[in-house]
Formats: structure tokens, sequence, C-alpha cells
């Protein structure tokens, strides 16, 4: 069997549908979402209704739950304002339809992968979505976290935009990273500011009674179309989301 994990999507069609045609290609036939998939780009209806069509299950994402009800706040910083004036952008672009579609995702998902492995889907860590687990995060944290969820041996989430294998006891930590919104920490450090590049992210695992593997991957996208249409939608702050990609 072989199960494809994608995450954050975060409303741009062009890496999404990328991603898919990859899925396609490689012949994968479970597909599993792991939230946060409207906001921040240019196309949220577009993504969800996509999301809709292939049908398969859905974590919810923090910017998933808030764009079903909004909650507007003062931040103390420009970053945060700006994210939150995007987010709130895409929450109005939803129709009623689009936001129940969003109250069916779960909080966590279980995957009986065979009869000795089961996965456990959740976005930041099952005990809360805004949770991040990284390659620094330290085993202490990690039992916090996975503290109820003790006989699944994959764990898998998002919400970092960043791919991870970890080892953690006797068990697996997976992040696909991103589908629509990856980051590029190294390169933002080495050429100060270019943060998302030019791929969709996801991975695969495959299974079967013997054997176990996992493939994390990236499929470049249309990024000229992507700026082009992010310029054209009418978003908040729209030069700031253009100039927060590169184009190489």
């Amino acid at each position: 069997m072989k199960l494809a994990l994608i995450s954050d999507i975060h409303g741009n069609l062009f890496a999404f549908d990328a991603v898919l045609e990859d899925i396609r290609r490689r012949k994968v036939e479970h597909i599993l979402c792991l939230g946060d998939v409207v906001t921040s780009g240019p196309q949220p209806r577009e993504a969800l209704a996509r999301l809709r069509e292939i049908g398969c299950p859905t974590v919810m994402g923090n910017t998933d739950a808030w764009v079903i009800k909004p909650r507007l706040r003062e931040y103390p910083d420009l970053y945060g304002q700006n994210l939150q004036e995007v987010e709130y952008w895409s929450s109005q672009q939803l129709t009623d339809q689009d936001k129940a579609f969003l109250s069916t995702f779960q909080p966590t998902i279980e995957w009986r992968l065979n009869e000795e492995t089961t996965l456990l889907a959740y976005h930041g860590s099952p005990r809360s979505f805004l949770e991040r687990i990284y390659p620094t995060t330290q085993t202490e944290q990690l039992d916090e976290y996975f503290a109820n969820h003790t006989t699944a041996q994959i764990l898998v989430g998002g919400h970092t935009h960043q791919q991870l294998f970890l080892r953690y006891r006797d068990k697996l930590v997976l992040n696909p990273g991103s589908v629509g919104q990856p980051l590029d920490r190294i390169r933002v450090r080495v050429e100060m500011g270019a943060r998302n590049p030019p791929w969709g992210e996801y991975a695969i695992l495959n299974i079967d009674e013997n054997q176990f593997s996992v493939e994390l991957l990236r499929v470049p996208f249309d990024i000229e179309g992507f700026l082009a249409l992010l310029s054209q939608r009418g978003m908040p702050h729209t030069e700031w989301l253009v100039n927060s990609w590169s184009k190489d």
C-alpha cells in the first residue's frame, strides 16, 4: 500500500495540483491531509474544492478552525497583524457551505497501516494544532505531546512547513512539509528574505507486510503563474506576500 501525506496547502492550487499529479504518476492509492487548506494563498475556495474532489480524510489545522469563525485581535508586531489581515481575507472568500465542509475536519485521525502498525495523524501535535515539533524538540516534550496516544507507531503532523523524519523512542515522527507554502530556513539565513521556495512538498509511505519506507518529496510548480494570480486577487499586503517567495 502507498499512502501520500499532504499538509499546509494554504490556498495554493498551483502547487496542490502539481503535487496531486505527482501522486497520480506514482500510483499512490490513498491520501491523508494534515490540515491548513485555505489561508494565505490566492485560491482558498479552489484549493478547498479540489480537496473535496479527492475525498481524503483531513485533520483540522489551526487556520482551518480560525477561518470558520474568525476572531480578530491586536498584534504587537507588523508580521502578525499583516498575516491576520491576509487570513481574514481568505475567510471572507468562503461560503457557508465551504465552512461547513471545513467543520468536518477531525482533530486527529488513526489509520491502520497493517496488522502491526498504526498511524496517528494530527496538525501540530495530538494535544493542540498550535504546538510545533522540530528536529530539536526534546524527548521529554514529545512525551507530553503523545502521552495519551501510546499505541501508534507512526506519528505524522504538519504546521511547521518543514519536512521531518525523526526517531522518537520506538516510534517515527514524520512531517511531509507544506504543499503550498514551504519554508526554506537555511535560505532565509543566507539570502535574507527568500522564504518560500517554488516547490510543493509531500511524503509517501510505502507499506507491506515485511517492509516500511518513507519518501520525502519536492515537486516544482508554476511559480510565475502563482505570483501573477497573487498580484491580481485583491489580497491585502500583496507586495509583502509576493516578496516572500523565491523564484529559484
